[in-house]
């Protein structure tokens, strides 16, 4: 038989990290090699992964997701009422007051108008009887003196003439009364 002339370095996504091995191992997930002949692997950072053994490079989190620690062997998808913008993000944001996401969001969706939510929700809600909101983001207004609004309004709404609103939060008009106006 022939015997070995010479040893072979390792190859990119595998080492060698004890004298006289035979072969050489992959690197283990949450783990790259990227140089030839590495005797050790280095762990993923924080925001980027290695799912599979042998890897020669870690990949950034997407967006809608995010890697919290290092040596991660996968990404984790945002909650709903969270997000995560662009790539290889270490945590999620809170969606803001009327605003809402679905899991593993890169962005929040403005509530519709007369609709809005509480920071970090996963859904919109009516904004309740006396109270408005155009679409975007905020909350509900509660209506003042000399306005109101039903359920689900996108704006509160002057009273008419002969009619009067002498209470904030209103759903509703009261006509004036014989002998008066307004």
């Amino acid at each position: 038989g022939s015997g070995n002339t010479e040893c072979a370095p390792c190859e990119l996504g595998k080492l060698a990290a004890r004298m006289g091995m035979t072969d050489c191992e992959a690197a283990t997930q949450g783990h790259y090699v990227d140089s030839y002949g590495a005797e050790s692997e280095a762990a993923c950072e924080a925001g980027t992964y290695a799912s599979s053994e042998g890897s020669r490079a870690c990949k950034e989190a997407n967006a809608g997701y995010y890697v919290p620690g290092k040596g991660s062997k996968r990404q984790t998808s945002c909650d709903a009422g969270e997000f995560s913008k662009g790539t290889a993000n270490v945590e999620c944001s809170e969606c803001p007051a009327g605003t809402s996401s679905s899991a593993g969001s890169p962005s929040c969706t403005s509530c519709p108008a007369g609709e809005s939510s509480e920071d970090g929700s996963s859904s919109c809600a009516e904004c309740h009887d006396g109270s408005a909101k155009p679409a975007g983001e905020g909350d509900c207004v509660v209506c003042t003196k000399g306005t109101y609004a039903k359920a689900g309004s996108s704006e509160c709404s002057s009273a008419d003439p002969g009619h009067f609103v002498d209470s904030d939060g209103a759903s509703r008009q009261e006509t004036c009364p014989a002998g008066k106006h307004a």
